[in-house]
């Protein structure tokens, strides 16, 4: 044994009997970035450090998952997806990591009336909104024209069927929420452009929280939406009460010039099997899938 191999030798046994620097080492081992991350995450650094510094922080099991990976040599795309796939699965949909630096990633559901493009993708959709004076031209047309006050007619559809004690009617006002961007939901209410105005929530702990709360919130409004939208599609009798309803919103609208949902009653046939009718297959709407586990 020469005199290089014996000191690694000492080295070893130090290491195994000083508790200080087996906490180092172990710190080592499973933390290596421990000292490397200032408490504000910087932005302008490659992405992969910031995936790291975002799970350190707020997810540290996904982060250890990740350490492991590395220390067994993972290449960036195997990290990329396993990083990808397990914050999904906290509620965050990340479909790539390079754009993690550009803070939490949300998704629009919200729609635009006046496009054309989404009765071309939601044309079950026009039955629905035909009472409310949604007409689609023949040709190809860059904006729809909708009727004067049709969002205040279909903001008092959706709050007036959100009160109703049936289960089946309040899905029904989701439906009407998410058309007429009456939710309170930003994700559910705000189309793509709209959303694209607002300030990024960064990868904070609380906004993280928030923006899992909102995610779920807004699934939950369009599983709800779906089920209203093929309740409306079945049920003809309800289908002829939102007409009538309708065209009673309009009149008086024009001839108050303004509505107020305090003195309106409309009057709801409960449809009954609430709780048969509400369960609802995943739509193609939602954020996060199960699947993504």
């Amino acid at each position: 044994m020469n005199a290089i191999t014996a000191i690694y030798d000492l080295l070893a046994v130090a290491l195994t009997t000083d508790p200080l620097l087996l906490l180092a080492s172990a710190a080592a081992t499973f933390d290596p970035f421990w000292d490397d991350f200032e408490d504000e995450i910087d932005y302008e650094t490659d992405p992969m450090t910031i995936a790291l510094q975002v799970t350190r922080g707020a997810f540290p099991d996904i982060y250890a998952d990740a350490i492991e990976r590395m220390r067994a040599g993972a290449p960036y795309a195997e990290l990329d997806r396993l990083l990808c796939k397990a914050i999904s699965a906290k509620g965050i949909p990340l479909d790539d990591i390079e754009t993690i630096g550009w803070g939490i990633p949300l998704v629009a559901l919200g729609i635009e009336l006046e496009d054309p493009e989404f009765y071309a993708v939601h044309s079950d959709l026009l039955p629905i909104l035909a009472p409310f004076g949604i007409q689609i031209p023949e040709g190809k047309t860059y904006r729809i024209d909708v009727p004067e006050g049709i969002r205040q007619v279909g903001s008092a559809i959706a709050n007036c069927l959100h009160e109703q004690t049936d289960p089946v009617l309040q899905q029904v006002s989701w439906l009407f929420g998410w058309l007429f961007s009456c939710t309170g939901n930003s994700l559910v209410d705000y189309s793509d452009e709209m959303l694209s105005e607002i300030q990024p929530l960064s990868w904070s702990k609380e906004d993280i929280a928030f923006a899992v709360e909102m995610i779920e919130e807004a699934n939950g409004i369009m599983r709800d939406a779906m089920a209203g939208l093929d309740t409306l599609k079945t049920t003809p009798d309800l289908m002829a009460a939102l007409e009538r309803h309708v065209t009673t919103l309009y009149r008086e609208m024009k001839q108050k010039g303004k509505l107020n949902e305090q003195s309106i009653r409309l009057e709801w046939t409960s449809f009954g099997g609430g709780a048969e009718r509400a369960a609802v297959a995943d739509s193609e709407f939602l954020l996060v899938r199960s699947d993504a586990a």
